[in-house]
């Protein structure tokens, strides 16, 4: 699947009930687990044994995990509740027959879209710069000279800006006066032109 040294291969198949009996976890997730979730594979350890690639402070290894699933649908509890219990980050391929997507975690978990084919690179000078990279593919940042924390704050503010710029323009399309649908078309320009300035930074 990745261009990665057979050391890294593991493979190894892991229980579902390993996350929801043992750490505990409420009904509707324990659901998720059951209803949406085949199985969970261990597929790739990387780390400076399995990579021969320096680890720091902040990332000692990458995991990959592959979830199997029963439904076409993203089982987001089960990938927070798996990341929340495991201390390294986990690039996770989530497959329903042929179709597949992946998603990593920063300060939350982020998701390529289904089917889209993302190069994925284990290649780097350590392993947090290789992590960074992941994460900078999977949310579609092409300057790799910015810094992560600038990343992730920009696709914050993108995801914020989205969110009004749909409920604003549900709001106009509703709206029967005429001065109020003028000051709402005019708080949408301001928050598209700005939307405009960050894409035009990528």
């Amino acid at each position: 699947m990745f261009d990665l040294p057979k050391n890294c291969f593991v493979n190894k198949f892991i229980p579902k009930k390993v996350f929801y009996e043992k750490v505990g976890v409420a009904t509707n997730i324990k659901d998720e687990f059951v209803d949406l979730v085949e199985k969970i594979v261990w597929l790739y350890k990387i780390s400076p044994d399995t990579l021969g690639v320096n680890k720091t402070a902040n990332v000692e290894e990458i995991q990959v995990f592959e979830i199997n699933l029963k439904e076409k649908k993203i089982p987001k509890n089960v990938i927070k509740t798996i990341t929340k219990n495991i201390p390294y980050p986990i690039l996770f391929v989530i497959k329903y027959e042929e179709d597949f997507c992946y998603s990593i975690k920063v300060e939350e978990n982020y998701f390529t879209n289904w089917n889209e084919n993302v190069d994925i690179s284990f290649k780097g000078i350590n392993l947090e710069y290789i992590y960074e990279q992941i994460v900078k593919v999977i949310i579609k940042q092409e300057d790799n000279s910015k810094k992560l924390e600038e990343v992730i704050t920009e696709n914050n503010r993108k995801n914020e800006l989205s969110r009004r710029i749909q409920q604003l323009t549900n709001k106009i399309r509703l709206e029967k006066q005429f001065n109020k649908k003028a000051e709402l078309n005019r708080e949408l320009r301001i928050l598209q032109n700005e939307m405009e300035i960050l894409i035009s930074e990528k």
